[in-house]
């Protein structure tokens, strides 16, 4: 494999995005537990599998 060549595909950036907001709600939802909040942590895993879902979905995308 050509180590000089950089490997990326069309979208990559907003795969990352996408992975950041999941982890920032990762970290809500970790707050949450740690105060007893059934409903904001419920909220909060709902929220970080939607973004996590998208990025599945750009990652697929991109590969085919």
């Amino acid at each position: 494999m050509d180590t000089k060549r950089k490997s990326s595909f069309a979208g990559a950036t907003d795969v990352v995005a996408h992975a950041e907001i999941a982890a920032q709600y990762i970290k809500e939802l970790k707050v949450a537990c740690l105060n007893g909040d059934k409903n904001a942590a419920r909220r909060s895993l709902r929220q970080a599998i939607s973004e996590l879902e998208l990025a599945r979905a750009m990652v697929r995308t991109g590969i085919d």
